[in-house]
Order: structure tokens, then C-alpha cells, then sequence
């Protein structure tokens, strides 16, 4: 358990869910983890917390807390971020594997680890000091808390004072003078340590200029050579006792420092490492935010409300991963939509032509799904969202011919797999879903389902192009028991700027499904209706 935590209350996750590898895919929740962490060092990181939604309101609330203290105090934020490299080095230093390494390297770590613990403290005492909104998050309460503590602590106070002498004691060694036998014909014979000096010598001596100079093809005096990497070179024979003696002069020299680390054995930086990931995740969720709100474009702090409430209401939204797509490209251009699953509609069928914006609209309601649960604002104007225990997905996928089961087969038997898990508390979101089949046995089908889905009771969006199905959204939940109704969405509405060579509106708006209503106005705009092509027929003569 950890000793804080900035994302989970109490130091460890209470109500949590993974997101599924089908999940990351269709909603691109990896593109939203580029987006937050532009340095591919900390995307690990970030993944990790993106990846695994909070399920309790209390700690989804306590997240929005520990945001909006970061924004309320940007020097705060702004000195998370300035540490990250610091704290990048002091979990390698927290997390390393004692007793590996040589006694010397031991003692070099521990000191750079107490140094990097003592300049990062010092830095957020000050950071926390300086303040200029009250917190309110328990979390960074907790932590200012915390770091006050340690540094008024005694032993603490103690290793900031002695550190820089012991620093200086390990880092004053610069070089070694070492005396070195040659046989008869100048070549070195043997070697011996003479001592251990704190300057570094500078000027090239007669020996350099003897060893170093004119060695070639196999003219000269032997070099002697510098101690390998792992895998590289094989050491010199003369030279292997030589740094094994250097090494165990080396390691006499660092014992008075080592008995000196021991006393402050209780001081370590382990609940900063754990809180790094954290950090991350923080600082870079604040920069995207900071992006988008800099390019104009709404953010809200949902009102989270119980999951029993199966709510879902967000006014003017737009889809994130299109927003963050639009800004690399120096576009600020997004179409807003509401959002409206309640009492009154948990279950849409959204109809509309292609490219009409259906798939980004449903891919929107899904990451504002994600980005309320982890705590973020969500695009949009106002919002009030109950968290669902798992969102699912069905997308269209390449054929797995190795099941041989046909396209309608595997379809089937994923939608089967999402029913024997799905809860009235899940979110579902299905993508053309039985458009592998022919029109009649898909609407069949698709009843079927959306009876079910009713029965259950979960939020759902069905897009697809069976109007009939949306046109039968009255019949279905007349003929089925339930309390989340079916209701049909319609993309694109025909009106006079839809219709004209301006393109779709990717508006998404209650409604009957367009149908053949819509088909006639677009076979008119392309010159292929009925009575047009009866005309161009009989121009060329080719009436029958």
C-alpha cells in the first residue's frame, strides 16, 4: 500500500476497471496518451493511469480537487514539472536492486539518492509555501504535510548539512598515480597502485608521449589499456590486478562516507518514486488541457452523479481525439453536440449517411466516458455523468477465417461474448454492427438486440444504416419491459446547407431516421434521380 496517493484516496485503487485492448483500439486511447505526453519516456506512465478507470465518486472528486488546486496554483504545477527529471533519477536510484553492485557503487548511489531527495524536498517546501490559493485536495494536503515533516525532521536537517562534505570527500578522488615496471625492451611488466589523488593530472608526461604515441602496426610500446565494458574488450593480463587494486583502495577511501550514510538508513525518497507515475500523469493532463483552452475550445468539470442514476448529459461536446487531430494542424474547427442519456433515451440508434460524422459522435460520448472517470474535465459547456463499470465496444474487424465461421458468424460471436459480461451499468457502443448481412435479416437480428439491451437497462449507441431499425424504435419499446428507453439519433439532417456542395453538417439530433426521404434528396443533387435519368434516357434516344 502506498504511503499517499494523489489519485486514489487512502493509497491504493477501491473501485477500479481495466480497459480492454478492443477499447484502446476503437476509441484510440493510445493517441490520447501520445497527446499527454509528448516525451515517449513518460508515456509508460501516463498509460498506466489512462488505462484503468475509477469506478468510486469520491475518489473521481477527489482527482477533480487535486486538478483544479494545480490550475488554481500554476507555480505549484509549474515546479512538478521543473522536478520531473530529479524524480526520474531518484526512482532509479529508490527502485534499485541493493547488494548487486561493488560496496563502492553501493555508497555512490545512497548518496546520490539522499542528495536528490534533499533537493527535491527543499524545492516543494518552498513550492508549497508560496502558494496562493488554498488547497482543498486531501492528496496534495497530505504531501505538503508529509514534506514539511521530513524536512523539519532532525536526522534530516543533519544529512542536508553533512551531505556536502561527504559529496565532496566521494567526488575529490580525480585520478590515481600509478608505478609501472618495464622489462628490457621498455614494455610494461608489472604494476602497482602509488595513490589516490583529489587533482587530475593535465600535462602529457613522458610516459604518455611513450606509450601513446607511434603505436601501430606493430611498431612501438605496448599500450596499456582501459578497463573494458561489459562485452567489449578482454582486459589486459597486467592490468586486471591493477583495478582490482584500485577498487579496493577506492572502496577504503569511501568507508568513512558509507559509516556516515548509515546513520540516516531511516531517510528515503520512496513515497516520491510512487508518486511520480502520478505526477506524470498531472503535469501532462494539465498541458493538454492548457492546449485546448488556449485554442478556444470548452472544457467542463463534470457533476459526478451515482452509477444507479445511468446518466449521461453533456451540453456542446465535441470528440477530443478530432480537437487534439485539428490543433496539430492549426485548426481550432470542431462541431459541438449534446450528449442526452437519461429517463427519457439510454439506448440510441443513430442513422445518417457516411462521413456524417456518426462514428466520431459515438467515439466523442465514449472518451468523455474516459475522461470523466479519470478525473479530467471533458469537452463541452456542462455536464452530469454516472460512471459505468466497463465501456464495450463492437467494431467491424477483418474476418478471422481461422474460425470459420463467416463474417455474420464472428460478429455474432462477439456480440454474444459482450452480453455474457455487460451490466446495466456498462456502456455500449456498437459500430455498424450486423451490416454483414443482408438488410432484412440484419434488422431481425438488431431487434433482437435492442430488445435485450433495453431489458438490461445500460446506455448504448447503435450506429448503423438500418433506418427501418430507428423507424421501429416506438414499436420496440412498446413490445419490451424496461427502464432505458430506445430512441432514434439522426446524423446530418437535410437542410439547404447539406444539400448544397458544402458537405455534411455532422450535426446529431433527435429525430425519425431520413431514409428515403434523404436518399431522394442526394440522387437529385448527383443528377441520378428518377425523373432525371428518364430525361437524359430519352435525350439520348435510348428509351425502350
Amino acid at each position: 500500500m502506498a504511503e499517499l496517493s494523489l489519485l486514489w484516496p487512502g493509497g491504493q485503487p477501491t473501485a477500479a476497471w481495466d480497459v480492454s485492448q478492443e477499447v484502446i483500439r476503437d476509441l484510440e486511447l493510445e493517441a490520447l496518451v501520445s497527446a499527454m505526453s509528448l516525451h515517449r519516456a513518460y508515456r509508460e506512465a501516463v498509460r498506466t493511469v489512462v488505462f484503468r478507470l475509477c469506478l468510486d465518486n469520491e475518489t473521481i472528486r477527489s482527482r477533480q480537487i487535486v486538478l483544479a488546486d494545480l490550475q488554481s496554483n500554476p507555480l505549484l504545477a509549474e515546479k512538478l514539472k521543473e522536478l520531473l527529471p530529479l524524480l526520474d533519477e531518484l526512482t532509479q536510484f529508490t527502485y534499485r536492486q541493493v547488494g548487486v553492485g561493488s560496496p563502492l557503487h553501493e555508497v555512490v548511489a545512497r548518496a546520490r539518492e539522499l542528495e536528490l531527495l534533499a533537493a527535491i524536498l527543499l524545492e516543494l517546501e518552498k513550492a508549497f509555501a508560496a502558494v496562493s490559493v488554498p488547497l482543498q485536495s486531501s492528496g496534495l494536503l497530505a504531501l505538503r504535510q508529509k514534506i514539511a515533516a521530513m524536512v523539519r525532521d532532525r536526522q534530516f536537517q543533519e544529512m542536508a548539512q553533512d551531505l556536502p562534505a561527504l559529496l565532496e570527500a566521494l567526488r575529490s578522488n580525480a585520478s590515481v598515480t600509478i608505478g609501472i615496471n618495464l622489462d628490457g625492451r621498455l614494455r610494461p611488466e608489472t604494476a602497482v597502485l602509488l595513490s589516490v589523488n583529489q587533482d587530475c593530472f593535465t600535462d602529457s608526461s613522458l610516459l604518455e608521449r611513450l606509450l601513446g604515441k607511434g603505436i601501430g602496426e606493430g611498431k612501438g610500446i605496448a599500450p596499456i589499456h582501459r578497463p573494458p565494458v561489459a562485452g567489449g574488450e578482454r582486459l589486459d593480463p597486467l592490468m586486471a590486478p591493477l583495478f582490482q587494486d584500485l577498487s579496493k583502495v577506492l572502496e577504503k577511501v569511501s568507508e568513512p562516507v558509507a559509516r556516515e550514510l548509515k546513520k540516516y538508513v531511516q531517510l528515503n525518497g520512496r513515497f516520491l518514486a510512487d508518486l511520480h507515475p502520478e505526477i506524470i500523469f498531472y503535469v501532462h493532463a494539465l498541458d493538454l488541457i492548457q492546449e485546448l483552452q488556449n485554442a478556444g475550445m470548452s472544457l467542463c468539470t463534470p457533476v459526478i452523479v451515482p452509477a444507479q442514476e445511468r446518466v449521461c448529459r453533456v451540453q456542446a461536446t465535441y470528440n477530443v481525439q478530432l480537437a487534439i487531430q485539428r490543433l496539430k494542424a492549426q485548426s481550432t474547427a470542431v462541431v459541438t453536440n449534446d450528449i442526452e442519456f437519461g429517463e427519457d433515451g439510454r439506448i440510441a440508434i443513430l442513422t445518417g449517411p457516411n462521413q456524417g460524422g456518426k462514428t466520431t459522435y459515438m467515439q466523442a460520448i465514449g472518451l468523455v466516458q474516459v475522461l470523466a472517470q479519470l478525473g479530467l474535465p471533458v469537452p463541452g459547456e456542462e455536464a452530469r455523468i454516472s460512471p459505468v463499470d466497463a465501456i464495450y465496444t463492437h467494431y467491424p474487424v477483418e474476418e478471422r477465417l481461422e474460425l470459420g465461421t463467416g463474417r455474420l458468424g464472428d460478429e455474432a460471436r462477439r456480440i454474444r461474448a459482450i452480453f455474457e459480461k455487460v451490466t446495466r451499468h456498462s456502456l455500449l457502443l456498437l459500430n455498424e454492427s450486423l451490416s454483414t448481412t443482408s438488410m432484412g435479416e440484419g434488422v431481425y437480428l438488431a431487434r433482437d438486440i435492442m430488445r435485450a439491451l433495453r431489458q438490461i437497462g445500460l446506455r448504448a449507441v447503435f450506429t448503423t444504416h438500418m433506418h427501418e431499425l430507428a423507424a421501429a424504435a416506438g414499436e420496440i419499446n412498446a413490445e419490451t419491459e424496461g427502464d432505458s428507453a430506445v430512441f432514434s439519433l439522426v446524423a446530418s439532417k437535410p437542410d439547404e446547407a447539406l444539400l448544397s456542395d458544402a458537405g455534411h453538417s455532422y450535426h446529431i439530433q433527435p429525430g425519425p431516421p431520413l431514409g428515403r426521404s434523404y436518399a431522394e434528396h442526394i440522387a437529385a443533387r448527383y443528377g441520378i434521380s428518377d425523373e432525371q435519368l428518364q430525361v437524359l434516357l430519352e435525350e439520348r434516344d435510348l428509351l425502350y
